[in-house]
This record gives structure tokens, C-alpha cells and sequence, in this order.
């Protein structure tokens, strides 16, 4: 495969992987306002951003199942379908719970679609060039997040805090034009081994991917999002505007080196890159802890960016070795269950465990960095377990 035949099918996949996650990050301004016309106070927003992240962890490995099942384009198009579903129940003035139900439709839909454009961009890439399909993903995801608050903000100050979901579903829709586009990879039947198939769902490399993307989501949401803020505001008095340009520029950085990272996988291996990723992000989180001022804040965030975007493909390059080509998206759902429980933890684990112990703020980054620490750990001995048994089901070649 040509890189211009992947490019073909990547560009228009992250394109509406892209619109999907827009949409997502075009509510974020318009939550308070909708808690506020139901009576809620800033706890509901909490829970309406929490309803939509619960259903897509509880959707993540329903929809590996799925796509395995049905095929990539059955199962992107009903994810669609379900997010526009969702869409147009929270534009209705229903209340307070129907909102969260909205949310929540949103969330299964989203993991549907994700773990679908996920699978083909993997399936299409084929083994040796993972990194750039993980990477044309992560992409998308990251600059989607960047600028749907952006766009949401916009949109919610002159005309309504209901108009964002108006163009998440004409996103929804408009992403609908690309499933055609998605490899006709197809439908499964269930295997009667189904122990057989457990044991390759479940292997050591596959686990140790998952802990290690869930380990990068913690630093990068926990610390990154989470401390950086609130170390800037309270102790070196940085203004929300200087914040908001130091993560900016982070993001930059990371989406700079996505190619690099991408070469590294597929030609220094994704286990080496994930090794050199975690260690650079461990150094980087630990130098912000012993030394929390102004200069190693704007150089620590782009490198916390940079290093935890790199070990995030490179651990999903891990996670799908030795998984069979028929399981993919099991894989695939698996691998991103870890990823969203890590970006649900991290920014109440890390700031909860810190003031838990009585530490002071700056001390998020430790923990941010004993989670990376104790990840490599657990990751490093289910490797050694898979040395030990060379012959074992988990690591037959993909």
C-alpha cells in the first residue's frame, strides 16, 4: 500500500472524526447555560459532561463487538445516526433529564463512530504503518478538542446555548458522507472457541497498551489540564489568557511532532517509542513539581503535550499486536476503554489525591508522574509474562 492510497482514506476519516469530536468540544460553553435554565447549578454541567464521558467508556468494547459483528460501515453509520439522535433531543426543552439522556445518547454514538474510524484507519494501514494510523487519528481528536470550545463559544454568545447541538447534528449528518468511504471490511460470525478468542482479546500486550494509554490520558488531562491551571492561577498569578496560550502552544507542539511520531513507530518500533514517550513524559512532570515557575511552565507544557501525545499512539501500536485482523475492533474497544477511563480519572484523581495526602497544588505533577511510573511498571511485567510463554495466542503475528 502506497502512502497516497492511505492518505486517500485517512484524510476523509479523521476529517470526520474531526466533526464528531467538534461537535463534542462546542458544547463545553454552552452547558452552563443549559444547567441554568433547568434550576441546576455548576454541579449539573459536571454531570451532563459526565453522562456523555460514562457512555462512551460502558460503549467503548459494545462497539469493538459491534464493528466486528456488523462490519465498519453498518456500525459507523448507526454511530452517526445515534449522535444525530442525541443531537436533536437536547435541542428539545424537555429538562434536566432528558438532557443528560441526550448527553449520554452522544456518548454511545461517539464511541460507536470513533472505535469504527479507529478500526479502518488501523485496517487500512496495515501492520506497518500503525503508527501513522494511530497518529492521523490522535490528530484529529486533538485539534477538534482545541477548537470546538473555541467555535462553541461563538456560537452560544449571540445566538443560544441550544444552537451548538444544532451544528453537532449537521456535522453528524455531514460525517454520514464518508462512511461509503471506510474499507469494506466485512462482517464476523461469532467463533464457538470463545475461550480461544478471550485469550487473545485479553492478552498481555494488549492490557499493557491500554494501561499505558490510560497512564497518558492521566498526565495529559490530570496535570496537563487540571494543575497547569490551577498552580498558574494561585501561585504564579498567570493570567487565564497566558494559561490558555501555554496549553494552545502545547497543542501545537504535539500536533508538530505527530509525524515524527509516527516515523518512530513504524521504523524504530512502537515499543521502543512508548518507552522513550513515557520516560520524557515522566522527566518533563517531574521537573514542573521540583521547579513550578513561569519559564519551565511554558516549555514543561509543551513537552508534557508533545510526550504524552507520542505515547498514546505508540501504546495503541502495542495494544494491537497479535490481535487477530478478524477482532480488531474488539481490540480497538478495549484499547480505548483504557484511554477514556484515564481521561475520566485523571483530572479528579490527580488534584483529589494531592489534596487527599495535604500536598500542596505544584504536587499533581508527582502523582501525575507516579502514575506513568507505576503504568511502565504493570505494562513491563505483562511483557515479561508474555516472554515466559512465547507460544501463547497473544503473540502470533497480527
Amino acid at each position: 500500500m502506497t502512502a497516497g492510497s492511505f492518505r486517500a482514506t485517512a484524510v476523509p476519516i479523521a476529517g470526520a472524526t474531526f466533526a464528531t469530536m467538534l461537535g463534542f468540544g462546542m458544547m463545553v460553553p454552552a452547558l452552563p447555560l443549559l444547567t441554568a435554565e433547568n434550576g441546576k447549578g455548576a454541579l449539573a454541567s459536571g454531570l451532563l459532561m459526565g453522562a456523555f464521558g460514562f457512555a462512551r467508556l460502558l460503549s467503548n468494547v459494545p462497539a469493538g463487538v459491534l464493528v466486528d459483528r456488523v462490519g465498519l460501515r453498518a456500525a459507523a453509520g448507526i454511530g452517526l445516526l445515534v449522535l444525530l439522535a442525541g443531537s436533536l433531543l437536547a435541542i428539545a426543552p424537555l429538562g434536566f433529564a432528558v438532557l443528560m439522556a441526550a448527553l449520554a445518547l452522544q456518548g454511545a454514538g461517539s464511541a460507536l463512530f470513533s472505535t469504527a474510524a479507529m478500526t479502518a484507519l488501523i485496517l487500512k494501514a496495515g501492520p506497518d504503518r500503525r503508527g501513522a494510523a494511530m497518529s492521523w487519528f490522535q490528530s484529529s481528536l486533538l485539534l477538534a478538542f482545541a477548537v470546538g470550545p473555541l467555535v462553541g463559544g461563538f456560537l452560544t454568545g449571540p445566538f443560544g446555548a441550544h444552537v451548538p447541538f444544532m451544528a453537532q447534528a449537521i456535522l453528524a449528518v455531514a460525517a454520514l458522507a464518508v462512511v461509503r468511504l471506510l474499507p469494506a471490511a466485512p462482517a464476523t460470525k461469532p467463533e464457538r472457541a470463545s475461550a480461544g478468542v478471550a485469550e487473545r482479546l485479553v492478552a498481555p500486550m494488549l492490557l499493557g497498551g491500554a494501561v499505558m494509554g490510560c497512564a497518558a490520558f492521566v498526565a495529559r488531562i490530570g496535570a496537563g489540564w487540571t494543575v497547569i491551571p490551577n498552580v498558574g492561577l494561585a501561585d504564579l498569578a498567570l493570567s487565564p489568557e497566558t494559561i490558555g496560550a501555554m496549553v494552545g502552544i502545547g497543542t501545537a507542539a504535539n500536533l508538530a511532532v505527530m509525524p515524527l511520531s509516527a516515523l518512530g513507530i513504524d521504523r524504530w518500533g512502537a515499543g521502543r517509542t512508548l518507552a522513550a514517550a513515557s520516560a520524557a513524559t515522566f522527566a518533563t512532570l517531574v521537573l514542573m513539581a521540583l521547579a513550578p515557575t513561569v519559564p519551565v511552565f511554558w516549555v514543561g507544557t509543551a513537552l508534557l503535550m508533545a510526550t504524552t501525545g507520542t505515547m498514546i499512539p505508540a501504546a495503541g501500536a502495542v495494544a494491537l499486536r497479535g490481535v487477530d485482523r478478524r477482532h480488531t475492533g474488539r481490540a480497538m474497544g478495549l484499547f480505548r476503554t483504557g484511554t477514556d477511563l484515564g481521561m475520566s480519572l485523571g483530572p479528579v484523581a490527580v488534584p483529589g489525591l494531592t489534596a487527599a495526602l495535604m500536598l500542596p497544588p505544584a504536587a499533581g505533577f508527582s502523582v501525575a508522574a507516579g502514575a506513568v511510573a507505576l503504568a511502565a511498571v504493570i505494562a513491563l511485567g505483562l511483557d515479561a509474562a508474555r516472554r515466559r510463554a512465547p507460544d501463547a495466542l497473544a503473540d502470533r503475528a497480527a
